[in-house]
């Protein structure tokens, strides 16, 4: 094994020791991770997070950074956002997300978030520009720690009809990831 690295490094020249490198760096925080998690026992959704929190902080360019923001309201699963963030190059990440439809996403609602924006509704799991389409755009927004993250907290006041006439009621709606966690009335 020392023998076959030693003729990569060789082979490779420099950018073959920092990939070699940066594969060993992976695979041992791969065993830390792997270590952690049976030493406090976390369920696979808990080591998920725990290594999507580290990707992201690993993410280095600003054209990286601009793309993952653009994307994350549009992943399916963590498992899907696990596995962009895995991928090495900013062309790799482009590559997938165009291969994987994600763009599509956004621009095509499914039948479930049509329903919801045409009865200006919304729900747990909504993206924020569905949000905007459904209830328009909010009095305030607030953002909550690193704005790459898209966790934020919108205000707004809407006009309902009640028995005694139209009242102003307060809304608030959270976002986690560019994607609605809860909302609250006043």
């Amino acid at each position: 094994m020392k023998r076959l690295l030693l003729i990569s490094i060789l082979v490779l020249g420099n950018t073959g020791c920092s990939f070699i490198s940066k594969r060993l760096e992976s695979r041992e925080k791969n065993e830390t991770l792997d270590s952690h998690q049976k030493s406090i026992g976390n369920s696979d959704e808990q080591l998920i997070q725990i290594r999507i929190r580290d990707l992201e902080r690993q993410l280095n360019t600003q054209r990286d950074k601009e793309l993952y923001s653009k994307l994350l309201p549009w992943f399916s699963s963590e498992e899907e956002k696990l596995e962009y963030l895995l991928l090495d190059s900013l062309q790799e990440k482009q590559e997938w997300a165009q291969n994987e439809k994600v763009w599509t996403r956004a621009k095509k609602p499914n039948d479930e978030m049509k329903i919801l924006m045409q009865n200006q509704d919304i729900a747990i799991g909504m993206p924020l520009d569905y949000v905007i389409k459904s209830w328009g755009e909010p009095l305030s927004k607030e953002v909550s720690g690193n704005p790459l993250f898209k966790n934020q907290k919108w205000r707004y006041s809407r006009s309902i009809s009640t028995q005694e006439g139209f009242k102003q009621e307060k809304r608030i709606v959270y976002f986690e990831g560019g994607k609605v966690v809860g909302w609250e009335t006043d």
